[in-house]
Parts: structure tokens; sequence; C-alpha cells
């Protein structure tokens, strides 16, 4: 482990330094321990045992090479030998597995390095600018890869002030880097499995939201869109977009069910008013019943005019407020007809509105990308993020070249699954800050942050060059997909229509050039 060159005197200083690194107290038990693993000797004291069958059970097991690595700790403890244990802990698992072990994925490890000699283990390992760029280079990753392991952010953390030191012992900060690469892969795996996790779960809510309201075709529509554009590579950018198309499907889904509740309670009110005024209806018709049955007796029992008056007075008077009743029933009859006739008017709309909602939305039903206001946002929040960070940000428009004869010979359909998969190809040739969107037609908009009119050219003509080696395919045929594109620079004194205006122009320039090229304005 040390040199055997090394004196007392300078493992003690190194020790020292050790233990101001990890911030421990210079008691003699700390000392001794940072002397000892300077010098690369072990105290002598007894086998801990216990402790050690403690940690073997806590190792984890989720992958085969740590299942290898749990069973070499238990055997390397079971044996009592401190040997096996600092091969096991200082060198890379898959490197000691036994020749007949099959392969395994490999596992990220500390860079091999040589044995220093006696002549060159006081030097440094690395020259102060390399041990200063690594720190930082551990020092910013930490955030993200040790999130959750307080274990990994530590030794972490004591690599980077150890590596800030003014000199370091060579050995230890060899061991130090591997100890720190080798809790580093698990870390890494374990962030690996929960953005895995995190997106499969999203996937799966987006699947089965459409189970709520089944007989909504557009919301169905609208998180078939989502699972689209919720597949990696992810971006911040992305992730923002993805909220943003999430919160306009959400309000304008609870705006419609909102509306739809009103008008359902209207019409069940009007039923229910409907069916109380035709039992009332009924129930006066019986009692108006009942007294022309009564005066009908008094006529057959009278003998007389003076005897009949009364009666026929009695029957007019009936008579009268039967119609009065009557005219009123009706009048209120037809006002519930109206009342009903105004709630189906409005179920209707609602229904309308909601098979016509998809053109409130920011994304392209077909294609999964930008629709024309999604792009009118995007292309704001770009501007608005280049003026604080002082940065460029150019369009490109793209046009698919000879669009009208290829739907012409292959139809419709063919046409539609043809922008689907032009669209499909840029998402993943397209940079991760790069947004695409349908402007219309066949027409295709890319805004391009943080980039120049040059820079620009290069990331469209790698679109093309992406989309020549993916032919569509339509059935048994292949067929090749092409387009001629404009490249402009977003200027702050002027409007979004004028830059792509001059991004059109330029196009239509490439057009003319022979087509399936790029061309800047």
């Amino acid at each position: 482990m040390g040199s055997p060159a090394s004196t007392p005197q300078e493992i003690a200083r190194e020790a020292v330094k050790l233990l101001t690194a990890r911030r421990l107290p210079p008691t003699p038990d700390n000392f001794q321990a940072a002397y000892h693993e300077v010098a690369g000797t072990r105290p002598l004291q007894p086998f801990p045992l216990a402790q050690l069958r403690q940690i073997a059970q806590a190792l984890p097991e989720r992958t085969p090479a740590q299942v290898r690595f749990k069973a070499l700790f238990n055997k390397a403890v079971s044996r009592h030998s401190w040997d096996d244990l600092e091969k096991l802990l200082t060198q890379n698992p898959l490197a000691s597995a036994a020749p007949a072990a099959a392969p395994e994925p490999a596992v990220p490890r500390a860079p091999s390095v040589p044995p220093a000699s006696a002549a060159g283990s006081e030097g440094a390992l690395l020259p102060p600018d390399l041990a200063e760029q690594t720190a930082r280079l551990i020092d910013v990753g930490l955030p993200l890869v040790a999130a959750d392991d307080a274990r990994l952010r530590e030794m972490g953390e004591e690599l980077v002030r150890y590596l800030r030191l003014e000199q370091q012992h060579a050995p230890t900060l060899r061991r130090m880097l591997a100890d720190y690469a080798y809790r580093l892969s698990f870390g890494v795996e374990e962030q690996l499995g929960v953005r895995q996790g995190l997106l499969g779960l999203l996937k799966q809510v987006f699947e089965h939201i459409d189970a709520i309201s089944p007989d909504n075709p557009w919301l169905r529509q609208q998180m078939q869109a989502l699972v689209q554009a919720a597949q990696p590579p992810l971006s911040q950018r992305r992730l923002e977009d993805l909220q943003s198309r999430l919160k306009d499907v959400i309000v304008k889904q609870a705006e419609a069910r909102e509306q739809t509740v009103r008008a359902q309670a209207l019409m069940r009110e009007t039923l229910a008013t409907f069916l109380e005024r035709l039992a009332q209806t009924a129930t006066s018709t019986g009692q108006y019943q009942a007294k022309f049955e009564a005066c009908a007796q008094a006529l057959e029992r009278a003998d007389s005019l003076a005897d009949m008056a009364p009666v026929v007075q009695d029957a007019i008077q009936t008579a009268r407020a039967f119609a009065v009743d009557t005219q009123r029933v009706a009048e209120e009859l037809t006002e519930l007809r109206d009342r009903a006739d105004r709630a189906e008017a409005e179920v209707q709309r609602l229904r309308a509105e909601l098979d016509q909602m998809a053109e409130l939305v920011t994304h392209d039903l077909l294609t999964g990308v930008l629709n024309r206001k999604g792009l009118a946002s995007a292309i704001d929040r770009e501007t608005r993020r280049a003026e604080r960070t002082c940065t460029r940000v150019c369009i490109a428009l793209l046009d698919v070249d000879d669009f009208k004869r290829l739907n012409d010979t292959l139809g419709h359909l063919a046409g539609d699954a043809a922008l689907k998969h032009l669209a499909d190809v840029a998402r993943r040739s397209l940079r991760p800050q790069d947004t695409i969107g349908r402007y219309g037609g066949e027409e295709f908009i890319i805004v391009l942050p943080d980039t120049t009119p040059e820079e620009a050219a290069g990331v469209v003509q790698r679109l093309q060059r992406d989309l020549s080696a993916h032919l569509f395919l339509q059935g048994e045929q292949k067929v090749l997909i092409t387009f001629s594109a404009g490249i402009t620079e977003l200027r702050h004194d002027e409007s979004v229509e004028a830059a792509i205006a001059r991004a059109d122009a330029a196009m239509y320039r490439a057009k003319r050039a022979g087509k399936n090229r790029v061309m800047t304005g």
C-alpha cells in the first residue's frame, strides 16, 4: 500500500492531512487509524466478526454484481481474513470474479493506476489544476447522484476536501477515488431505476386516465398525445412543455365537465317539474270531473227550470275554472318544454365544444408536436430567455418536398403517416433544447435556442441525413421523404411574423435551388 521509502514522519504528516480533510478531531484513536491507513498497515486489534456480519446483512442484492460481492464479503468474514476483505474492498469486484463466472454488465470503476514507485510515491497523483477540476466535477455532480445516499454524499465531500489540499498522498487518493467510484456505480444505478420507474408510472397514468371518461374521445386523444410527449430523452424544456400541456387539458376538461353537470341538473329539474305539473293536472281533472258528474245528477232530479238554474250556474262556473286551470297548465308545460329545449341545446353545444377543443390545446393531434398556439408560446418563452441570458434564437421553417404528389400517389392516409414519420424522426434527431411544431399542412417550424444560423443549419442538415437513413414505409414500399428549409435568427426589434416570413422566403429559395436543401435568410 504505502511506499517502503516513506518515513514515519512523512506518514504522520499525511495522517494529519487526512484527519483535516475528514474533519475528524486528532484523538489517539483517530490518529492511529489514519496513520495505519496512510502507511498501508493494520493496527493489532481483534477481528470484529459481529460488526462485519451485520454489515454483510445490510449489503444490497439488487444486481448480479451485488449478489456476488455479498457472497465474497461473507466468505472473507467467515475466514476472518483481512487480506481477502482488503482485496475485495479496494479492487473492482467484477475484476476478481472466478474465471468460470458468466459475463455481467459492466460496473463503473476507477481508472487503473500503476502502483507508485519508491521514487514517485512522494509526488502528487494529480497535478494541482487537474485535482481542482476533478474536485469541481465531483462537487457539481453530488446533488444529482447523491440526493438519496447520505454515505455517497459524505464520501464525495470528503474526497473534494482532500483533493483541494496542497498535497495528497498518492496511495490514499487512489484508494479514495476507487471507493467513491465503486459507491457511485450503485448511486447511478439507483437514480436510473428511479427515473425509469417515474416515467413508467407517468405513462401508466396517461394510458389509463381515459377510464375516468370512457365516452370522451377527445380526452383519450389528448392522453395518447401526452404519452408520446413523455417519451425519453427528456429535458427541462420538454418537462415544462409537458406540464403546461397537461394543465391545459385538465383545465379544459374541468370547465366542460362543470358546464355539462349544470346542463344535466337543469334537465333533471325540468323533468321533475313536468312530472309534478302532470300529476297536479290529473288531480284537478279528476276533481272537475266529479263536479260535472254531480251537476249532471242534479239536473236529472230537477223538476222545473227554477231547480235547474242554480245547477247550470254551478256547471258554468266549474267549466270556467277548468278552462283557466287548463290554460295555466298549458302555459307552464310550454315553459317547461322551452327550458328542456334550452338544456338540450346547451348539452349539444358542450359536445360540439369538446369536439373542437383540440384546436385550443397546444399540440397537433396527428403528429404529437406543437401546433401554432404551442409554437407561439415556445417562441415567446425562448425569446424571453434569450433576452435574459444575452443569447441567440433561430427558427427553421421546413416544407415537405413534393407532398401533393405523395398524397395523390399513395393517398391521404399515407400522407398523414408520412408527416407522423417526419415528426418522429425529428424528435430523435434534434437536440434536447430544440422544439418542433407543425405550422400548417406539410410545414413545420423548429425553434433552436442558444444557436447561431450556421449552427442551426448544421442541426437541420443532420435531420435531413437522419430522414434519408430512416425511409418511410408504406406497406411494402419504401419512400424517401425530403424537405426544404429556411433558417433565420429572431431579432429583438421585430415581430415573430416577420421572422417567419424571412424564413419562408429562404425556404422557397431552397425549393428553387433543387429541393432537399437548407438556406439562411
